[in-house]
């Protein structure tokens, strides 16, 4: 369905000044690299705004790695002033009520890596960012799947209980499937071109769904990263 030719994607490198404790799983929040993230943006960017920018980890691997301009985006006011020591500017503040310094135009891609769901108007700040991009500009979103298999057997369950972090993260204020995710960019006339899967279903869930012919394939992924246009 979303099958679609797309730009060469930027290849991950390890940086060698990432501590051993952030290779494999992440232990600071604030400062973990993901791949899946990296491998999403699209190459031969020049200018790209990361929301969400957390110390400035990816910030300043891009910047190693060829791109221009890194600016971001933090809520959090310590992680925002370690990312300066990195990123080209950083805006500290909620991007839902912070006056953006950023001029029409500006960005080739922006991220939000598990951002959206947190916002308590998710549509607003797509359309606001939209504003943001050049022409042929995209968004890279990485969005938790509620439609979880593990999520689904604990609602069966009549279990709903928040946590410090993960897919009921107690901050989270919105919940999508890759259906509403498409629904969130086609509502301020993006599509999205590519998805990137995280699987981890687990073998039996993915035999499961063999033997249902894809029936629940949905299921399997913890969280969708996307690339909308």
């Amino acid at each position: 369905m979303l099958s679609v030719e797309c730009s060469r994607v930027v290849k991950f490198i390890q940086p060698a000044w990432l501590p051993d404790s952030e290779r494999a799983t992440r232990q600071d929040y604030y400062a973990h690299l993901r791949q899946e993230i990296i491998e999403a943006i699209p190459d031969g960017c020049t200018a790209i705004l990361d929301v969400g920018c957390g110390k400035g980890t990816l910030g300043r691997w891009l910047k190693e790695n060829g791109v221009r301009e890194v600016r971001g985006i933090e809520l959090f006011e310590a992680a925002g002033q370690e990312a300066r020591q990195w990123l080209d500017e950083v805006v500290i503040g909620n991007v839902e009520q912070v006056a953006l310094p950023f001029q029409p135009g500006s960005f080739d891609c922006i991220i939000c890596a598990d951002v959206l769901e947190h916002t308590a108007d998710p549509w607003k700040v797509v359309a606001a960012l939209k504003r943001l991009l050049r022409p042929d500009g995209c968004i890279v979103a990485s969005i938790p799947n509620v439609g979880f298999h593990r999520n689904l057997r604990r609602l069966i369950r009549g279990e709903w209980r928040y946590t410090d972090e993960g897919l009921l993260d107690r901050t989270h204020l919105r919940f999508f499937t890759l259906q509403t995710i498409e629904e969130l960019f086609s509502s301020n006339g993006m599509r999205i071109e590519q998805v990137f899967k995280k699987v981890d279903g687990g073998l039996n869930v993915r035999v499961l769904n063999a033997l249902l012919f894809g029936y629940l394939r949905h299921t399997l992924y913890l969280h969708y990263v996307v690339r909308a246009r």
